[in-house]
């Protein structure tokens, strides 16, 4: 892969990240605010009832393309590490291919259950109900959401810091905070001293995080 495309794959990668915390945005505005978990499972929130069915599909839609053009900025990285170490950038590039496979999937369900719940509610059936099909869907992608949470958040961030840290790779060692785990936990330091910080969505920090893989791949070339 020339310079060239790569630059283009971490280009189109942070337009991806932004497009998909849009999606996220959607997804999960209604649940910030004076919303609380209903239901024996406690998986409703009470402000699906108020909610706009357009936004999760909306959600959705957004994801389903954005999540494969963020994707590309984990390819250029991993061009970049592997112009450093074959065997470390192939084995990144595996590892996070492995990761990203179940995104789309798992976001899609988490657009399903609000949908699914309004649905069923506004035709006369039970939370009761509701829960009992959500339970069948959380069963299907449950190992996958692990491990799709586990590596692109947690491996990829800490993978990250090690080859930037270790100066494999000639990057600014204070990109290391543009990492899915360094905003995470930014987002909830911001959340514990500052109320207005409760109502952004924490998932927003993840999915822009993968965006900041894709600017530390530019500054990497």
């Amino acid at each position: 892969m020339s310079e060239t495309i790569s630059r283009i794959f971490a280009i189109v990668g942070i337009a991806g990240s932004i497009l998909c915390a849009l999606g996220d945005y959607f997804l999960y505005r209604c649940n910030v605010t004076d919303s609380v978990r209903i239901g024996n499972d406690k998986k409703i929130e009470s402000n699906w009832d108020k909610a706009d069915l357009n936004d999760f599909v909306r959600s959705g839609i957004l994801a389903s393309f954005s999540i494969p053009m963020y994707y590309l900025g984990i390819v250029a990285f991993s061009w970049c590490l592997y112009l450093q170490n074959s065997a470390v950038g192939i084995a990144y590039y595996i590892v996070l291919t492995i990761g990203a496979m179940g995104v789309v999937g798992f976001h899609l369900n988490a657009c399903f259950m609000p949908l699914l719940y309004k649905t069923i509610t506004e035709r006369g059936g039970s939370i009761e109900l509701v829960e009992a099909v959500y339970s069948i869907l959380r069963k299907t992608c449950k190992l996958t959401a692990i491990l799709t949470y586990g590596i692109l958040v947690f491996v990829n961030s800490i993978w990250v810091w090690i080859v930037v840290l270790s100066g494999m790779v000639k990057a600014p060692k204070i990109l290391c905070l543009l990492t899915p785990l360094s905003l995470l936990i930014l987002g909830l330091l911001l959340a514990k001293v500052n109320k207005v910080f409760k109502t952004f969505p924490l998932a927003l920090t993840n999915t822009l995080g993968l965006g900041g893989i894709a600017i530390i791949a530019l500054f990497c070339m």
